[in-house]
């Protein structure tokens, strides 16, 4: 159940001491999100849309760094995503520097997302598209950035 996300550490993401700053990290996270999203078909303008019925805030994050990561290092991002409850699901991130073993995290994160009405803000059950993008996630994909 993994999507993979590339991407390369620009000079803008790092703080004075010249390593990532860690708000990034959750940034790259959802990007590699959206970006699974998009690969399952789901239309991102409209599904991150206002207009939309429903909305799937996220409600809970956090992360855990074990190596520095600087401009110009090429980051790996793997994405699983597990169903918690009919209105809820977590997405858990793994990020290596890429071409690194498996067991050599540079981070961890994970985001827990909650689906409500987008008028009433009760909770409500995930959207078809969005089950079948959890389903998805057994078939490994990448993307590049």
């Amino acid at each position: 159940m993994s999507f993979f996300y590339h991407r390369t550490v620009r000079f803008v993401e790092t703080d004075a001491a010249g390593v990532v700053y860690f708000s990034k990290l959750l940034e790259w996270c959802h990007e590699a999100y959206e970006a699974s999203l998009i690969v399952s078909g789901i239309d991102a303008k409209r599904f991150f849309s206002r207009s939309q019925a429903c909305v799937v805030p996220i409600v809970e994050t956090g992360a855990k760094f074990f190596q520095p990561m600087a401009c110009g290092d090429r980051l790996e991002i793997v994405l699983s995503a597990q169903a918690l409850q009919t209105s809820e699901f977590r997405c858990h991130y793994e990020v290596f520097f890429e071409g690194s073993q498996r067991d050599f995290h540079t981070a961890q994160a994970f985001t827990r997302h909650v689906c409500i009405d987008a008028e009433t803000r009760q909770r409500r059950c995930l959207p078809n598209e969005l089950n079948r993008w959890l389903q998805g996630l057994t078939t490994e994909v990448g993307h590049t950035v």
